[in-house]
């Protein structure tokens, strides 16, 4: 029902297709741990994806012109209908339905010259999840108040998808109460048009990678877009919840967790900040809560597969076993997603393929520093977090415990956050030399380290610093399947890099899946030679 009207003609071939989904030997394993619940999401997916006529809106993307002067201000003052700054909303119609953006809005909505903007969800207002059908003409209708002109290239209309996008030409500036309107066109990615299917995290090559060969778009303390909070520009590294950041691709997620009920906290919480006895730590909303989101937007979405990484855990004695508790409540459902337990059970990671396949879509890792987590809880896998330098061989670890290496360091932001290159590439020569399990790159400082006196905000500087990801990636070229997460505060702030965090991963593990198909090539020509080999020999004897 989610993804698919089951119709009259619809119904006869999905129980065909559930019928050679039992009776096939290769999957008789999968459908002893499925329910016919889960064989049914999976048969409408296969049924529904290749006969795709509509979507619902989930984000707007838009480029400020290039062109000197195209920039502009948000609103500073307003008087009897006139401000100083400008703003923009967006329209969109198709046959007689429309729906209103209303201001297009973040924390930091300045329109810089050559920047990428993205709006996601709330952001969105009217606009998050109208329909839009495929086969009719979308008009938009973008509108300017205020007296700072701009003038905008192009703006762009998403699904949660990367499938297609609606792309609406502008390049018209715009000053004081005017507007433009222009028909949309809509593009097809080209691997849509040659297999219409989304396959594993957006596309059917990566079901072949490996987990730790996959490279994941994450977001750092991702649970502190659950709400407003005070002190925003201090505490806050996210303005989209954690269904609108699933919404924008994100894959991984950093979450800070706390069980207190003090200070506003109400138990099992996630939160940021230091030293919670004081007083300087600020909770988010509860987890449960959070969990359960997650957890119904990745039954609707089933070909999507998620990390949950609970690095910086205060007073763990009692957050450890609350956290561990709430996820198995949350994620036992015998129809819904569930934890991976493959690492453990086999001792090697699944592809994304056999993650779809077993519905075990949820990756967790738990830095647990009280004993908590050991080889008999097959859903949760023990982080050890390395710093570039450090020695792994004296740790003493477990077959069942993952080094992760990480390139966070607090530097000073300066005018272009250049800094993380270096911090990056040092962690990136440290993996070549001590290989760990997974390689974390991140991006990103803390409150502090920006600004002439330390008081930028943190998504002042992530739009600084996020511009980097790309260069970034391609200089840690040390190993085929490194790195395998990358962390920003503000994802949805792209700047002036080419692509966003998501679209360059995207671009990354296609070039994975090239690899892991070339070398598949090469070990069926190698038999193929063996066998030919062995048949010559047995010829001559």
């Amino acid at each position: 029902h989610w993804l698919c009207p089951l119709t009259s003609l619809v119904k006869p071939v999905l129980h065909f297709i559930l019928t050679q989904i039992t009776r096939s030997e290769e999957t008789r394993e999968i459908n002893m741990k499925m329910s016919p619940a889960s064989l049914a999401s999976l048969a409408c997916l296969a049924l529904c994806v290749v006969n795709v006529n509509s979507f619902n809106i989930s984000k707007i993307s838009t480029k400020t012109s290039s062109i000197p002067g195209s920039g502009m201000d948000k609103p500073g003052i307003s008087l009897f209908g006139w401000s100083n700054g400008g703003s923009y909303s967006v329209t969109l119609c198709q046959d007689r339905r429309c729906c209103v953006t209303e201001e297009l809005n973040t924390e930091d909505n300045n329109w810089e010259v050559g920047h990428v903007d993205w709006f996601v969800g709330r952001q969105i207002s009217q606009c998050r999840d109208f329909s839009v059908e495929l086969g009719k003409p979308l008009m938009m209708n973008l509108s300017h108040e205020g007296s700072n002109a701009g003038m905008l290239e192009w703006i762009k209309i998403h699904p949660w998808h990367s499938a297609f996008e609606y792309f609406c030409q502008v390049g018209v500036r715009l000053d004081y109460s005017s507007s433009h309107t222009t028909e949309c066109v809509l593009q097809e990615s080209e691997h849509w048009k040659k297999s219409p299917q989304f396959g594993c995290n957006g596309r059917m090559e990566f079901c072949k990678l490996r987990f730790d060969q996959f490279l994941f778009a994450g977001s750092h303390n991702s649970g502190t877009g659950q709400s407003d909070g005070v002190v925003k520009c201090a505490y806050k590294n996210q303005d989209l919840d954690i269904v609108e950041q699933l919404e924008f691709g994100i894959r991984f997620f950093d979450l800070d967790v706390i069980d207190m009920t003090t200070f506003g906290c109400t138990g099992l919480e996630t939160g940021h900040g230091s030293h919670p006895d004081l007083g300087l730590y600020q909770c988010y909303g509860r987890m449960d809560t959070l969990l359960g989101q997650m957890r119904e937007w990745m039954d609707r979405h089933p070909s999507e597969i998620v990390v949950l990484n609970f690095g910086n855990i205060e007073w763990p004695e009692q957050t450890i076993p609350s956290l561990m508790e709430t996820l198995i409540k949350v994620f036992t459902s015998q129809d819904g997603v569930k934890i991976s337990k493959g690492f453990k059970e086999r001792g090697i990671w699944p592809t994304l393929g056999e993650a779809v396949r077993s519905n075990e879509r949820l990756f967790v890792f738990i830095r647990d520093s009280i004993g908590a987590v050991t080889e008999n809880e097959l859903e949760f896998m023990k982080e050890i977090k390395v710093k570039p330098g450090d020695n792994v061989s004296s740790k003493n670890l477990s077959d069942f415990e993952v080094t992760i290496t990480t390139s966070y360091k607090a530097g000073d932001v300066g005018d272009d956050c250049s800094f993380v290159l270096k911090t990056n590439n040092e962690a990136c020569k440290s993996e070549n030399e001590t290989e760990t399990d997974f390689l974390k790159l991140s991006f990103f400082s803390k409150f502090g380290k920006g600004g002439a006196i330390g008081t930028e905000c943190v998504h002042k500087m992530a739009r600084k610093c996020n511009q980097w990801v790309k260069q970034a990636v391609l200089r840690c070229h040390y190993r085929d399947f490194k790195p395998n997460f990358l962390l920003v505060d503000y994802p949805n702030y792209q700047g002036r890099g080419e692509v966003n965090i998501v679209q360059l991963c995207q671009l990354v593990n296609m070039d994975r899946a090239l690899l892991v198909n070339k070398v598949e090539e090469e070990k069926e020509k190698d038999a193929e030679s063996l066998e030919g080999q062995n048949s010559s020999s047995t010829e001559v004897i």
